[in-house]
């Protein structure tokens, strides 16, 4: 796996997982096995760079699954709608 097809993986994991088609434990399995395919063929040279692709994707995760909790305390505080009464 080059470096291109990595980036390119981890970005449309990232994309699927904001999107709300990935589980996190999902992505996290997606991007084990992403990075599992690039690490035989890295070059200590090469770390820091992949820290950065990591870390960058990790932040933008972090931030979205605040969000969703941040979105789940809300919608948890809204008051439900009640039904009516029926007469019969």
């Amino acid at each position: 796996m080059s470096w291109k097809v990595y980036k390119g993986e981890t970005g449309d994991i990232r994309d699927r997982f904001l999107g709300h088609r990935l589980t996190f434990p999902d992505r996290i399995a997606a991007l084990d096995a992403a990075l599992a395919g690039l690490i035989p063929k890295l070059t200590p040279e090469q770390l820091p760079e992949l820290r950065a692709i990591v870390v960058s994707n990790n932040e933008r995760v972090m931030k979205e699954m605040a969000e969703r909790k941040r979105v789940r305390k809300i919608n948890a505080k809204a008051p439900t709608k009640k039904r009516p009464a029926h007469a019969d």
